[in-house]
């Protein structure tokens, strides 16, 4: 009596409008967090990721999203390398050139309108400190199938490459929010008049 309603409502939501109308089984998925009962659960019109944000911002309306299939974070070496510091002036210089290439790419990828960053790997902490400068979210989803999951309910590509999208390869969300349920924080990109992927959660 609870499930069913939502369940026709996931697959409504995601069938195709135009043309023959098709659906398929994976657009609709189910999120199991602990806590509350049965009574409390809903449909989401986008996606869920059962994980907090990595910045201290929680919340953005209207939003450009880009999704990276890799990390954010400096391209490290093949073969380990030793540099030789003769003074404290090469010291003080050893990580400004690291620090001003990051900062480069995370003021392209702002100034290119977008609010939300999605990571596939690691993001390091000065790649989060100028994340936050800037004004954006930032979330990690380590699961290429979620990923998937993701660049379908927001219409985005996963890129390989650390740099500024491109319009074609940006997503868009009408609101992404932290919240938590059931002393979990979790991840909610939800679309206001229904999407490609729909989530029970």
């Amino acid at each position: 009596d609870v499930l069913a309603p939502l369940v026709a409502e996931a697959c409504l939501g995601t069938m195709s409008s135009s043309g023959k109308p098709s659906f398929s089984a994976e657009s609709v998925r189910v999120a199991k967090i602990l806590g509350g009962d049965i009574s409390q659960s809903h449909v989401v019109n986008g996606f869920v990721a059962l994980r907090g944000l990595e910045t201290t911002l929680t919340t953005a309306k209207d939003a450009k999203v880009v999704v990276f299939g890799c990390g954010i974070e400096a391209s490290a070496t093949e073969a380990k390398g030793t540099v030789l510091m003769k003074n404290a002036d090469d010291l003080k210089n050893y990580n400004k050139t690291e620090e001003k290439k990051m900062e480069e790419i995370i003021k392209g990828i702002a100034d290119s309108g977008i609010k939300v960053l999605v990571a596939g790997g690691s993001v390091s902490e000065m790649a989060l400190h100028f994340i936050e400068r800037y004004g954006m979210l930032c979330l990690r989803i380590g699961s290429k199938w979620e990923l998937r999951r993701l660049c379908t309910a927001t219409g985005a590509t996963a890129l390989v490459r650390l740099g500024a999208p491109t319009p074609d390869e940006m997503g868009h969300c009408d609101h992404v929010y932290q919240k938590e349920v059931g002393g979990k924080p979790i991840t909610v990109f939800s679309q206001a008049d229904g999407s490609k992927t729909s989530k029970l959660s």
